[in-house]
């Protein structure tokens, strides 16, 4: 096991020495010791590598094979390949990688191959250095061989320097402008223009009272949205639960709410006597109207003075105000009852004036045809 360890350790040292044409490796770096420090490739065995091309063009890139085979339960080991620079002229792309070959049947052997590709941006023969591998067989024993490697030869592109004519720097060459470059700029303005039309359609239809899809809005009559907040607080039993505030609160925004759709008052920005009298002076019945004044001067009383209003108190506020909202309605379909009514009169009596003006033309021009002949006889 110890020389297993120290082989292995051998190799190690030995990888991170770049060889470049020589026939020994360096193990430990001892100066001090240069039998110790060296061993001689020619005394173990080698393994035959291969290259995929002999020759290449300075920067470009070849593989380099490693095959070898391995019995059953027999381990191995590379040497390490962390440096970029196999030699001073040889690089490494990549990493090193070890690949398992399809066995035949029957093989009791195993068939693997080392990968590595490598590149050189010096020209001339390049030769590739001797690669270490240690196997460990069954019975415990070490064997170290290297892998030989053919010489690389790195060619420049030559140049006819007898008809050769150095040229300025080009400049950039123009390309037309192909659609699908412009496939992202043509979507971005549909995007905008979609934007746009968007905006100006949800203004456009605010201000004329349509939906988005020029619809007109139903409005729904004050009177309806009234009951329906009035119904919804009732439901809610605020003043019940101790929210006697949040409960006054929201029965005289409901109100004033109603109030300013059916008689045009600014209910909402003013304050409780400001309202009130000013719907004083709406055909409003003065039971109602004084219904209307308890109501919120009790608001007020609980809203900013912290008044706590009885049940029976509280119990009366929502019947109020549903009867405001009945009545007032009523009332206003009654005046258009009436103001129909009327006109129907004004026309029935415009009709009439217009038959009896047409009668007395008729009786008119008929006396007027009955009336005798006059002739004035001189002779």
């Amino acid at each position: 096991m110890k020389s297993f360890r120290f082989l292995l350790f051998s190799i190690m040292l030995a990888a991170s020495v770049p060889v470049f044409g020589q026939k020994a490796v360096m193990l430990s770096g001892d100066t001090r010791n240069p039998q110790r420090d060296t061993i001689d490739v020619s005394d173990y065995a080698s393994l035959p590598s291969t290259i995929s091309k002999d020759s290449i063009l300075i920067g470009d890139q070849i593989q380099w094979t490693m095959p070898f085979t391995l019995k059953k339960g027999e381990r191995y080991a590379f040497q390490d390949f962390e440096d970029d620079k196999l030699t001073p002229f040889l690089e490494k792309v990549g990493p090193f990688r070890v690949d398992t070959l399809k066995a035949k049947k029957g093989d009791t052997e195993m068939h693997l191959e080392g990968k590595l590709t490598i590149t050189s941006f010096d020209s001339g023969t390049v030769v590739l250095p001797p690669v270490a591998i240690l196997f460990v067989r069954n019975d415990g024993t070490a064997d170290t061989a290297f892998f030989k490697a053919p010489d690389l030869e790195v060619k420049t592109i030559p140049i006819d320097t007898a008809t050769f004519k150095p040229f300025d720097i080009k400049g950039q060459i123009p390309y037309p402008v192909t659609f699908r470059e412009m496939v992202p700029w043509i979507l971005l303005f549909l995007l905008f223009a979609a934007l746009v039309w968007l905006i100006v359609r949800v203004i456009s239809t605010r201000t004329k009272g349509e939906t988005f899809f020029g619809k007109p809005k139903v409005v729904e009559p004050p009177h309806i949205t009234a009951l329906r907040s009035l119904d919804r607080i009732k439901s809610r039993k605020l003043w019940q639960n101790g929210k006697q505030k949040e409960f006054y609160t929201e029965v005289t925004e409901a109100l004033r709410t109603y109030i300013s759709a059916r008689y045009g008052i600014s209910a909402m920005e003013m304050t409780s006597k400001e309202m009130l009298d000013l719907l004083a002076k709406e055909e409003v019945q003065p039971e109602l109207y004084n219904e209307m004044k308890d109501l919120f001067n009790m608001a007020d009383f609980v809203k900013f003075a912290k008044y706590e209003a009885d049940t029976a108190a509280n119990e009366e506020v929502i019947p109020a105000a549903v009867k405001f909202v009945n009545e007032t309605y009523m009332q206003e379909l009654e005046k258009e009852r009436e103001a129909e009514e009327s006109k129907k009169a004004r026309e029935e009596e415009s009709k009439g004036a217009q038959k009896e003006e047409s009668a007395a033309g008729g009786a008119k021009g008929s006396s007027a045809g009955n009336e005798p002949e006059v002739h004035d006889n001189k002779s």
